[in-house]
């Protein structure tokens, strides 16, 4: 047992006064942090007193609230109705926008408090990190090129999506797209009225309005089709505040989704991604809130556009927890969910694999929970371009919060000088090395690792695999040349 992890975890249960009513979940974002299940069991221990603390806290239950809806309705006056009828305990939700709701307002919002993650009360980590770490482009297209060939004879047979980050978007030309079925443009930033966050209280950009106002997007959106590509929105909320005013209003429930539509409208895109990373367990009605925007949002995005794709970014502990997610319900109003399968071990924790397959904490076990509720046609597992690099201190138990995130390229070229260490439980390799009198060490995906997943993926028949992100391989072909082999030849 890590003492270092106890500790944690017993802040972290401290820190979330819930804890009496949802051991579950808690114990569920924990084990995800890398924490076991014998820490958190000393940590519940150390905090009731108690030898056996389920005797004094039940876990509770969870439940599925059963869900109907009609469809968007195009009235003589051109009028939008948007009905949707929730039945949740004794309440009941209708939303109708007003006439002037049909006007498709441009809401763009300055000065807006920029995006971290927190709960209510205390700002955590966030559980998935590499959303929101740029990569610097220059670096990943300053490595040599491969000497393998990518060669193309057929589309993939598998959904191949690449999320294309707003700094990638300097080194647009020089990213490959042919081993691609689909790429989705991250993303734009969205606040608690749901407008578009052009720029921050620190008087920051936002990088995602940067992006779409850039003539360069325009050429990549035409590069994507030519090839026959299906190109996708993004809309991001980072914030839990932010995220809990949206869903809780209708004024901003419709804000969002006019805005939305007018955004895909404006550049001829074929559907919208949304990528809601709320951090801890929603109250019923955040959680409930947000099933409803998605229904509506898929509603007035398959009236408008017929052949409109909607996808929803979920955790990979989304399937087995309580979260912003109802799975059952969001399918039936969803065309797929791409599952963040990475940073089960992340920068702010200690040393471990990305996005293993096997190990205490790990994507077969968390994926049944998916299968049990979501068809696999409606499922893309998405994976690690990126490697994290953690200093290993005194403690290494607790690891450090300085980790670096690298892209596959630089990966590609430093690991060749260094002994690989392959993982035969979590099937991913690492290596380890000592600058400056620290010892460092390193945990990313390659060819091997990447294509046990891939195999997976076919094995369990899903709709695909999901890449963040777009250009961290660089110049090196070794990722589309597998994904070829596995999808396409």
């Amino acid at each position: 047992m890590r003492d270092g992890y106890v500790r944690f975890a017993k802040k972290y249960i401290e820190a979330h006064p819930e804890y009496k009513n949802n051991l579950s979940s808690i114990k569920a974002s924990l084990i995800s942090f890398g924490a076991r299940e014998e820490e958190f069991n000393e940590a519940m221990r150390q905090i009731t007193g108690l030898p056996n603390y389920s005797d004094q806290f039940s876990v509770s239950k969870l439940s599925f609230p059963k869900i109907s809806f009609t469809s968007f309705k195009k009235t003589a006056s051109a009028t939008v109705a948007i009905l949707a009828f929730i039945s949740i305990g004794y309440t009941t939700f209708l939303y109708k926008p007003s006439v002037e709701s049909t006007k498709t307002p441009l809401a763009i919002t300055n000065n807006i408090t920029k995006n971290v993650n927190t709960t209510s009360n205390n700002p955590i980590v966030p559980k998935v990190y590499a959303n929101v770490a740029p990569i610097d482009s220059q670096r990943v297209f300053s490595f040599p090129k491969s000497s393998l060939p990518l060669l193309i004879s057929s589309a993939p047979k598998k959904e191949v999506l690449g999320f294309f980050p707003y700094w990638m978007l300097s080194q647009a030309d020089k990213i490959e797209l042919s081993h691609l079925t689909s790429i989705s443009l991250f993303g734009l930033s969205i606040d608690g009225k749901g407008n578009v966050i052009t720029s921050h209280s620190d008087s920051q950009a936002d990088g995602g309005w940067g992006m779409w106002k850039d003539p360069k997007l325009d050429s990549l959106i035409k590069t994507a089709k030519s090839k026959g590509l299906k190109v996708y929105l993004t809309f991001k909320s980072f914030n839990n505040t932010d995220i809990e005013n949206l869903v809780s209003s209708d004024s901003a429930v419709q804000t969002f989704i006019s805005n939305a539509l007018y955004f895909v409208n404006s550049k001829n895109l074929d559907g919208i991604n949304l990528d809601f990373e709320y951090i801890g367990s929603p109250t019923d009605n955040v959680r409930n809130g947000f099933t409803r925007l998605v229904i509506n949002l898929n509603t007035e995005l398959k009236r408008q556009i017929p052949t409109g794709i909607l996808t929803i970014d979920t955790y990979i502990m989304s399937g087995s927890v309580r979260d912003l997610f109802d799975l059952q319900a969001l399918s039936k109003n969803t065309d797929a969910f791409v599952i963040m399968g990475y940073d089960m071990h992340y920068s702010l924790g200690p040393p471990g694999p990305i996005s293993p397959m096997g190990g205490a904490v790990n994507i077969i076990g968390l994926m049944q929970g998916y299968l049990e509720k979501v068809p696999p046609e409606k499922i893309i597992l998405a994976v690690p371009y990126y490697a994290y690099d953690w200093p290993i201190t005194l403690d290494s138990s607790i690891g450090s919060p300085s980790a670096a995130i690298i892209s596959y390229a630089e990966i590609a070229q430093v690991s060749k000088v260094h002994n690989l260490i392959w993982d035969e439980t979590s099937q991913t390799p690492s290596y380890k090395y000592t600058d400056k009198g620290t010892q460092r060490e390193v945990h990313f995906e390659n060819v091997r690792s990447l294509g046990i997943k891939y195999d997976f993926v076919s094995a369990k028949n899903l709709k695909g695999v999901g890449i963040w992100a777009l250009g961290y391989d660089g110049l090196n072909s070794d990722l589309q040349r597998l994904i070829v082999d596995k999808f396409a030849n």
